[in-house]
């Protein structure tokens, strides 16, 4: 017993020293800090204290968006889902010039004092010119283009870094998102943001599982993820970024993650499952089902990257076309990317990232409140973020509708059916593994395909080259429909013609790939192509 109260007369000298210290250095007002920081991690004060928080938040925001604090709708934006029918252009850019003139500031009126730089002068002019000669043709028409450039054109100097200045934008942004979640099967709870492509959706779930592993696990001071060989290159670079170890398996013959591979490399630093729906190289759907089982089983989070086939495959599943399981209806599937600038057929620079809800989601947030430039909020990799790209987002979706996507997913599908069955009746070529959706693969038995992709480039077809096995990966677009009989014919001609001429295996960039791919030291062809970008940036 004497021990005991030495020991607590002890720390109790200790911790009116430590206090003293910080009264001294910091003032009372590091004490009271120090204090609520130790409340926070009393159980009972800490989850009232952040209750405090939240209904201190609940107030504040609508004096911001303008709305009631006492209004219920506003605490929580009613769900939107994907229209069953395509609403008109024109009532679309009149909904969205009503609600940009009545809530949004005018940037060009000279009355905010940050957020937007503009001219108003000939370099303006030229500036749209520009945007409009470069903005890419999405093969749905020249009246969807037009809309689309329309509609980018009316929010290019719009900024949400700050979402209240531009409320119709934090609409669009939020609508998006829900329509996004709908048709994905999400619930009421799913939320999330828009990012500028797929690569940033995918940063911001690794940060966001890497900072929830941090304020849950904090015993895990080297996290890992784990991914099939598969899996989109973003994920390499997100572990990169926030030092998480990436932990690759093996995919198996039909070129789907191994799952039982997958569960074999949890470890107790894992933080992070991940799949692809459907990975990029092959177009095939990881079994995402199993891989949703195991993570509940394991009691982990698991990311499914559908930027992909998140545009694409709801449809082609509805219109008949067997597709696994992929999305929120797994139970065990946390979060999900989808990219609304490849088969949304929006601009490119707009992509969703979801999550089942803000228990996971909050953690994608930074904030930070030191600044003396103000209070400092962020909800993704970006500050600024142009309002275009979310403006045309929300509008292509609903001018499209669940109608305008079923029907180019029909052409589109019917199209890559033509494709694929034509290439396997072609001597020498055959499909790697059995796509799910619009992409494919060409493989070859006795040909060398990168030669052949040589040839097909000969002849005005841009080429994607796959490796381990070598193949050409083929994303089927609505434009492919009018010139599919041209490239198979082509396709054809070119294989006969490499069978026959064996050294084109020696020329032009079938050989640079071809060396790269005996290389046993992979970090060397990584220096490689660290170089070549060197080179295409400061001299080409």
């Amino acid at each position: 017993m004497e021990f005991l109260s030495w020991t607590e007369h002890v720390l109790v000298s200790l911790l009116l020293a430590a206090l003293v210290r910080l009264a001294v250095t910091e003032g009372w007002q590091g004490v009271l800090r120090a204090v609520l920081v130790v409340l926070r991690y009393v159980p009972g004060i800490g989850e009232l204290i952040n209750w405090i928080i939240h209904m201190m938040a609940l107030q504040f925001a609508p004096q911001l968006t303008g709305g009631s604090a006492s209004s219920k709708k506003d605490k929580k934006p009613p769900r939107v889902a994907l229209p069953k029918k395509g609403l008109s252009c024109d009532d679309i850019l009149q909904e969205m010039k009503k609600l940009q003139k009545e809530k949004d500031t005018d940037p060009h009126a000279g009355k905010m004092f940050a957020y937007v730089y503009t001219l108003q002068d000939d370099a303006s002019k030229v500036q749209k010119e520009a945007v409009d000669m470069f903005m890419e043709q999405t093969g749905l028409g020249d009246h969807h283009d037009r809309f689309v450039r329309e509609v980018f054109q009316s929010f290019i100097h719009t900024n949400v870094l700050n979402p209240f200045v531009f409320p119709a934008l934090r609409r669009f942004e939020i609508e998006t998102v829900s329509m996004v979640a709908s048709f994905l099967h999400g619930d009421d709870q799913v939320v999330g943001s828009l990012t500028s492509g797929g690569t940033e959706s995918i940063l911001m779930a690794v940060k966001t599982y890497r900072d929830r592993a941090r304020k849950l696990c904090p015993q895990i001071t080297q996290p890992e993820m784990v991914a099939p060989i598969t899996i989109h290159p973003a994920f390499e670079k997100a572990a990169s970024y926030f030092c998480v170890k990436m932990v690759h398996v093996p995919v198996g013959p039909d070129f789907r993650a191994d799952v039982t591979a997958m569960e074999q490399a949890i470890t107790g630093n894992t933080i992070l499952l991940c799949a692809s729906a459907p990975q990029y190289p092959h177009g095939v759907v990881d079994p995402i089902s199993d891989i949703s089982a195991m993570a509940l089983r394991r009691k982990l989070p698991l990311h499914v990257d559908a930027c992909f086939g998140g545009f694409m495959l709801p449809w082609i599943e509805k219109l008949g076309y067997p597709v696994p399981t992929f999305d929120f209806r797994n139970p065990g599937v946390t979060s999900m990317s989808a990219d609304i600038h490849k088969y949304g057929y929006s601009v490119k620079g707009a992509s969703v990232i979801l999550y089942k809800s803000t228990d996971y989601w909050r953690y994608q947030l930074f904030s930070y409140s030191g600044w003396p430039g103000g209070l400092f909020g962020s909800c993704s990799m970006a500050g600024s973020r142009p309002g275009g790209n979310i403006a045309a987002a929300w509008a292509v979706m609903k001018a499209l509708g669940e109608d305008g996507y079923m029907k180019t997913a029909k052409d589109v599908m019917e199209t890559t059916e033509f494709m694929i069955n034509s290439i396997r009746n072609i001597p020498g070529l055959c499909i790697l593994g059995e796509p799910h959706m619009t992409a494919f693969a060409i493989g070859s038995r006795g040909i060398n395909i990168l030669a052949l992709a040589d040839e097909m480039e000969s002849k005005g077809w841009r080429m994607e080259r796959i490796q381990d096995p070598n193949g050409l990966h083929c994303s089927v677009m609505p434009s492919h429909t009018k010139v599919r009989q041209k490239f198979v014919e082509d396709l054809r001609t070119a294989a006969e013609y490499v069978k026959i001429h064996k050294k084109a295996s020696e020329e032009g960039a079938s050989m640079a790939y071809g060396l790269a791919g005996k290389v046993p030291d992979k970090s060397l062809v990584d220096d490689f192509i660290k170089e070549l970008y060197m080179e295409f940036y400061t001299k080409c």
